[in-house]
């Protein structure tokens, strides 16, 4: 199997793709990317020396960057919390859990991929020449 090298749909790294975590779905852009790196700039978390000034500096950069939706979020009564930067602050401070698994899945660049990604690179394998790789001409 060959090495696919287009295998990501890159506009989701900053558009986001939804996953499911903790009975809700949350839109997620891929961690480092432009506007999270932005955000974490702009929150100044990384000038930041009180730890709970740097978490929120944190979370609000995971709001702005990561965090771009989410569908089931709930309050204590069952009320639909709107999706909203700051929301979503308030949402990861008292969820810390939460801020993990959504950076874990920010990471996780399979959440990234091609739709069609199953059925690409399927051609027998090549070298960057062009030539045919050792195995192949083995079997040949």
């Amino acid at each position: 199997m060959a090495f696919n090298a287009k295998r990501n749909d890159v506009a989701l790294f900053t558009a986001g793709t939804w996953v499911s975590l903790m009975g809700a779905e949350f839109k997620l852009a891929r961690a480092g990317n432009p506007e999270y790196e932005k955000a974490l700039e702009e929150s100044g978390y990384r000038k930041k020396e009180e730890p709970s000034a740097k978490q929120r500096a944190l979370y609000t950069a995971v709001a702005t960057g990561v965090l771009k939706d989410w569908r089931d979020v709930v309050d204590n009564d069952g009320e639909p919390i709107p999706y909203g930067v700051e929301n979503a602050v308030e949402v990861l401070m008292e969820n810390p859990d939460l801020v993990a698994r959504i950076l874990n899945e920010a990471n996780d660049l399979s959440n990234y991929r091609r739709e069609d990604h199953a059925s690409q690179g399927k051609r027998q394998p090549r070298s960057s020449a062009g030539s045919t790789s050792g195995k192949a001409k083995a079997e040949a």
